[in-house]
């Protein structure tokens, strides 16, 4: 199957602010399809040691094999840039002139194709700044003013690019670098280098700055309920002798700490919060403790508890909530996920993890734009994802297409938390881990 091979363009990388100072929907191509037939058995070959010899991804998919051989089992995949620790030597040939080399900490890539042991490779070089894997966005993002062109190098033609699909107004991209080189009406632009290896103008862009909003950890000392305010031009309440008086207003995305006792005015419930205060109860959202629990919540099990109806999601250790915070579920709520914007209801596993969603279509995460590189995304076996939307602020709001939505900061908090570990230098896992994580979707 043919793998989009990352071209090499002689710039250095910067951030999206430096490239904005100066100055139809890119097809995804999914991981291989392998054969289930195994001809070759999967080898017992140690790690490599962290500080040995490095090989490097050129494609924007790089696939790690179980087993030196096409007809494995794929364990994850390596972006276009990355460096990983592999053997001295390879462990065969076989259908890889190049040689299947063990990568550190496990499988095999054939360096050839879409991986090569030559570190100054142009590709390497062109895509050096890889993912920060400890800050909420990997990347700098930025979102097109008006409609715009998706662009690649023309391999004909010197420092020149040529039109190969569009992008809808206010579209989002991730930047790791920039270029000057020729448009196809032969004008010379700045541009901005996508994960991809694609581009689109610099001058059309503009920054994304990302929701600062982040859940709360729970332990010992806060535990649920929590109040969340969801909507702007909400105030707290001072209740006594049957009276409710406005106090103070309440910020958007304010956490509310709260005591689990509540008034009643009127028709009308309040909740208690620690510091005196009350908070009128359809002014805010409520994440309650849970009375029921599924049968595989047991011991230290992690599994997330998504709700469609409150827009929330804790993190579960057992029965022991250790975190939680709004998403954003499907702007049609309780639809069929089938025939509307909506979010599967049920049980389902994680199925793999991504650095970003290079992989998945641009297109299926908001109706209006086109999303590449959501950072942060977890696929679960719905064939959805948990990811992080650097481009809104309506978390505990219904939004998109149906994925489930988080906070940059969320989102990373999220990933971190589920297993599988993405090992160093790679972009994904394809398989579950050894320990399942379940995800309750539910209204």
């Amino acid at each position: 199957m043919a793998r989009r091979m990352l071209v090499s363009v002689p710039f250095g990388v910067g951030a999206l602010a430096l490239v904005l100072s100066a100055g139809c929907s890119k097809k995804k191509d999914d991981l291989p399809a392998l054969s289930k037939t195994e001809e070759v058995e999967v080898p017992s070959v140690p790690a490599p040691p962290a500080n040995g010899p490095k090989l490097g991804a050129v494609a924007e998919v790089t696939p790690v094999m179980d087993r030196p051989a096409t007809t494995g089992k794929q364990l994850g995949y390596l972006h276009a840039g990355a460096q990983v620790a592999r053997a001295e030597k390879p462990y065969n040939t076989d259908k890889c002139p190049g040689g299947w080399y063990p990568v550190r900490p496990r499988g095999f890539v054939c360096a050839g194709e879409t991986a090569t042991l030559d570190l100054k490779h142009p590709t390497l070089v062109a895509m050096a700044q890889g993912p920060k894997l400890d800050q909420p966005s990997p990347f700098v993002y930025g979102r097109l003013k008006n409609e715009g062109s998706l662009l690649e190098r023309d391999t004909g033609k010197e420092n020149a690019v040529k039109e190969v699909g569009k992008l809808r107004r206010r579209s989002i991209v991730a930047v790791v670098g920039s270029w000057n080189a020729m448009d196809p009406e032969g004008k010379m632009q700045r541009l901005a280098l996508m994960p991809g290896g694609q581009f689109v103008k610099a001058g059309d862009l503009e920054p994304v700055a990302g929701s600062e909003f982040k859940g709360v950890e729970l332990n010992d000392k806060t535990g649920l309920p929590v109040g969340f305010v969801v909507k702007r031009g909400i105030r707290a309440w001072q209740v006594e002798k049957g009276e409710a008086d406005k106090l103070d207003p309440l910020e958007y995305h304010q956490v509310l700490s709260l005591t689990g006792k509540f008034r009643t005015v009127g028709p009308l419930k309040y909740w208690g919060m620690a510091d005196g205060r009350y908070a009128r109860h359809r002014d805010v959202l409520i994440v309650r403790k849970r009375n029921a629990f599924p049968d595989f919540a047991q011991g230290d099990q992690k599994w997330i508890d998504v709700s469609i109806v409150t827009n929330t999601l804790v993190l579960y250790e057992g029965k022991k909530p250790v975190f939680v915070t709004l998403v954003s579920t499907g702007r049609d709520r309780l639809g069929d996920p089938k025939t509307s914007a909506s979010t599967a209801q049920g049980t389902f596993e994680l199925g793999g993890k991504h650095v970003t969603a290079a992989k998945f279509n641009p297109k299926g995460i908001e109706e209006l734009f086109d999303v590449h590189d959501a950072p942060w995304a977890i696929e679960l076996t719905s064939g959805q994802m948990l990811i992080g939307a650097p481009w809104h602020d309506r978390f505990g709001i219904e939004n998109g297409q149906g994925q489930i939505q988080l906070s940059p900061s969320d989102a990373l908090r999220v990933w971190q938390w589920a297993d599988p570990e993405v090992p160093e230098g790679w972009h994904g896992v394809s398989v579950p881990g050894e320990k399942k994580v379940y995800v309750v979707v539910r209204k």
